[in-house]
């Protein structure tokens, strides 16, 4: 059984308000000061979409899958495939997209197809209608399909920070026996080419009930992430930093931190997130999370973010939600998911942003604060 999500591709016309239209005017630049040649974020793309979404906490009645034993944070004194640097950096130079200062303010826009022109044009047209530069793009890619593509090239070489998920059902099982080294190794050698550190995600969402029929549980899950990096080590991929990322409600029942390979395997640690409705705070929802996190010592992505219910009132929303970068300091980015579609389940969801222009507003001002204009210090 298939648990891609669908979506209906759709024009992204926006009707702005008046108050939508003057940030357009005032928004300030979020820019990220990165080491060698100071880039900073310009008009970027991303491309493809996430092929599947975080389920209500409850809604599937599949095992969880067992409490399978794995590396406890910081357990392991070795370094694993990629491994840690010498002062605690992943190896390679994707320590480098790890803010001294500040986070990331990003998304995941939704394209009209998903086709590399499409998710460019996307998110140039996202950028433009909140009136500032988004500092990170989220980009989805099925298991067979090759990456990175053209937007991501696009993306990268304009200043932005890839946050690249791997997504798809493999069978871990397979992965660790071997069958997909091929397609492992081509897509490592195509990412150590592109010649830029990035973000990457294999798996989002491991924990969910609905997909153990391919995950098959946390051993094999950890299994198959390790086999993966040590391909991605063989061919000399080490501009990648690895995010791992369950979802977010899987941390209140315990499932989540289960999937979780060590530290020494992970070089971020990450979270899907989604509040119930708009009356609870993205820090209500986050907490558990964000509590076990701090454990790891790792800095913290939110992968995906977004509330359900009316839009009416994600402009408060989401300005309490940018307000948890900058009280818990460990977070180093977030990426809204904006986007219409059903879950796996076969359940609609709403975030889109282009139907709120106050919501908009609001994030074209997220993006003028101190916080999200991170700071990259080559001496960190």
């Amino acid at each position: 059984m298939s648990h891609r999500k669908r979506r209906s591709p759709r024009r992204r016309a926006v009707l702005l308000t008046g108050a939508a239209v003057a940030v357009l005017a005032v928004a300030g630049l979020a820019v990220a000061t990165f080491p060698r040649g100071g880039q900073q974020a310009g008009l970027g793309g991303a491309q493809s979409a996430s092929d599947n979404h975080s389920l209500a906490p409850g809604s599937a009645s599949a095992s969880p899958g067992s409490p399978d034993r794995h590396p406890s944070p910081g357990a392991s004194s070795g370094s694993g495939p990629g491994g840690t640097a010498p002062g605690g950096h992943p190896a390679g130079t994707a320590w480098q997209l790890i803010p001294s200062q500040g986070a990331y303010l990003g998304a995941y826009v939704e394209p009209t197809s998903y086709t590399p022109g499409a998710t460019i044009a996307a998110v140039r047209s996202f950028q433009r209608t909140v009136g500032a530069p988004i500092t990170l793009v989220h980009t989805y890619h099925p298991w067979n399909s090759p990456f990175p593509n053209s937007a991501d090239r696009y993306f990268v070489d304009s200043g932005k920070v890839l946050l690249l998920t791997w997504s798809g059902t493999p069978d871990t099982r397979k992965i660790v026996a071997g069958d997909y080294d091929g397609e492992i190794r081509a897509r490592a050698e195509a990412v150590e080419r592109l010649g830029h550190p990035i973000l990457m995600e294999f798996r989002h969402e491991m924990d969910r009930p609905n997909l153990q029929w391919a995950v098959h549980g946390p051993k094999n899950f950890i299994a198959a992430w390790d086999h993966i990096r040590s391909i991605f080590s063989q061919v000399g991929a080490d501009n990648v930093g690895w995010v791992w990322c369950p979802t977010g409600w899987g941390f209140s029942s315990g499932r989540a931190q289960a999937f979780y390979p060590g530290n020494n395997e992970v070089d971020w640690v990450c979270a899907d997130i989604y509040s119930a409705s708009s009356r609870q705070p993205l820090q209500v929802a986050a907490e558990p999370f964000l509590r076990w996190a701090k454990t790891t010592g790792k800095p913290i992505m939110i992968g995906e973010f977004a509330a359900n219910g009316s839009s009416s009132s994600w402009s408060s929303w989401l300005l309490a939600a940018g307000e948890l970068a900058g009280t818990d300091r460990q977070i180093k980015g977030m990426a809204y998911f904006d986007a219409n579609g059903t879950d796996s389940q076969g359940r609609s969801f709403q975030y889109w942003l282009g139907g709120s222009g106050s919501a908009l507003q609001t994030f074209g001002e997220m993006l003028s604060w101190p916080v999200f204009h991170p700071v990259i210090s080559a001496s960190q």
